[in-house]
């Protein structure tokens, strides 16, 4: 593997110290409130990978919880680490999933082709020189460094640029400060400047999707949902394989990956600059289209369409991945041998490999005296079990619910998914 060429030398004298548990972090000794958006490019194919910096942004205040800095859990292929050089204390840390670790088990990538893909990281906007670490885990869950910067908050060349005001904001739900509340923003893609009404409509039937799906409407007066509009000339969004293509703010385009039904961002730099005009911890793209697909990937973003019929069940899945790391629950072998090793635990919070029987993910939420493994039978529908099948193979993974929006079959998060994202929601807000 080769690694990003801003691996400092001095990073692999003091890393191992940084193991140890953390106590409380204040905010403001390390951290003032605004956010430091940090733009890289994400290169590889099937056998290497690496990262360089394109531009570091000061944006506005910073949406997250000051009093939780750290990842609650370990889960996502990828993690972000902020080192404080002075005191060689990580003060701030994230997890989230690639596209690029979904290209890597292509075709193309396995021929040796590579792609570039433009992302993000979000973190609390430092006082103090620090260290930026990415990092990514191996096949059997072990964190290999991708690249380590040292950042200086003081540089001049840190752009200050203030969000565009012409877009415009929609508020959908507004209970308090960004500090306290999860914050979500929804981003206008292919909408035209006449279709602003259209827009409106379609944030709010999104945010009543949510908040009636639980445990979302329990937690209604944590959250934060706004709408931003920036008008596309198109109306719609990209169909290679129509050969359809529209002039839009994101350039959302179907067929990624070569997969039909698969919609994503390609404008990443855009997608970041709309969304600032807000606080946000977690976006949603809102692609103004008729036709079914989506794509969601944690703590990058989630899309979805308008006015499929089935736009609010792919609206939660696609979100239960992004907002929370959520696994596919579904069946699909192709799939299985790019996300998981045999032998190896998931991290995933809603499958598991069932390698330790005494210490189940879910043992605390089990229905007393259910049978280990539990037969794929209707008379189990919402018990909580150990249905194998998940994590896209019928044997060896297993998922805690007969039924669940996050495999085939469901429409509602299962009990261990509701769990899952509640410690989400409780680590946003206060």
């Amino acid at each position: 593997m080769r690694y990003s060429i801003y691996i400092c030398i001095s990073f692999f004298v003091f890393y191992p110290s940084l193991l140890f548990s953390q106590a409380a972090i204040d905010f403001d000794d390390y951290f003032i409130d605004a956010t430091m958006r940090i733009d890289y490019f994400h290169t590889g194919n099937n056998k290497e990978e690496g990262i360089t910096i394109d531009q570091i942004y000061r944006q506005g205040v910073w949406a997250g919880n000051p009093d939780k800095l750290l990842a609650p859990v370990s889960n996502g292929r990828y993690t972000i680490k902020v080192i404080d050089i002075a005191s060689n204390r990580r003060i701030y840390s994230q997890h989230f999933l690639s596209v690029m670790f979904e290209y890597k088990s292509t075709d193309k990538a396995k021929t040796g082709i590579k792609r570039t893909f433009h992302e993000s990281a979000l973190i609390p906007y430092p006082r103090k020189p620090f260290l930026f670490l990415i990092e990514r885990r191996d096949r059997q869950n072990i964190l290999h460094p991708l690249l380590v910067r040292k950042i200086d908050p003081t540089e001049t060349n840190i752009r200050r640029e203030e969000a565009n005001p012409s877009d415009k904001v929609f508020v959908a739900l507004e209970n308090g400060p960004p500090h306290d509340k999860v914050d979500l923003v929804i981003v206008a893609e292919g909408y035209t400047a006449e279709q602003w009404e259209k827009f409106k409509g379609d944030v709010q039937r999104l945010t009543d999707t949510l908040l009636n799906t639980a445990p979302f409407g329990q937690y209604r007066e944590k959250l934060n949902i706004r709408g931003v509009f920036r008008p596309s000339t198109d109306s719609g969004v990209d169909e290679p394989t129509k050969g359809l293509f529209r002039n839009t703010v994101v350039n959302a385009s179907y067929n990624a990956l070569d997969a039909s039904h698969y919609c994503l961002v390609n404008d990443n730099k855009s997608l970041r600059d709309i969304a600032s005009r807000v606080p946000y911890d977690n976006v949603i793209v809102l692609a103004n289209s008729t036709r079914f697909g989506g794509g969601g990937f944690y703590n990058i973003n989630c899309i979805i369409t308008a006015d499929d019929e089935r736009s609010p069940e792919i609206f939660i899945h696609e979100f239960g991945h992004s907002f929370a790391g959520l696994a596919d629950e579904y069946i699909n072998e192709s799939y299985f041998d790019s996300y998981n090793t045999r032998g190896v635990e998931p991290l995933e919070p809603n499958i598991t490999a069932y390698l330790n029987p005494d210490n189940l993910k879910w043992k605390h939420l089990l229905t007393p005296g259910i049978e280990l493994p539990t037969p794929a039978d209707e008379k189990y529908d919402g018990k909580v079990g150990l249905f194998e099948g998940a994590g896209y193979t019928k044997t060896g993974m297993f998922r805690s619910g007969l039924h669940c929006v996050m495999g085939a079959g469901g429409v509602l998060y299962c009990k261990v998914c509701q769990e899952a994202i509640r410690k989400v929601i409780e680590h946003y807000s206060n």
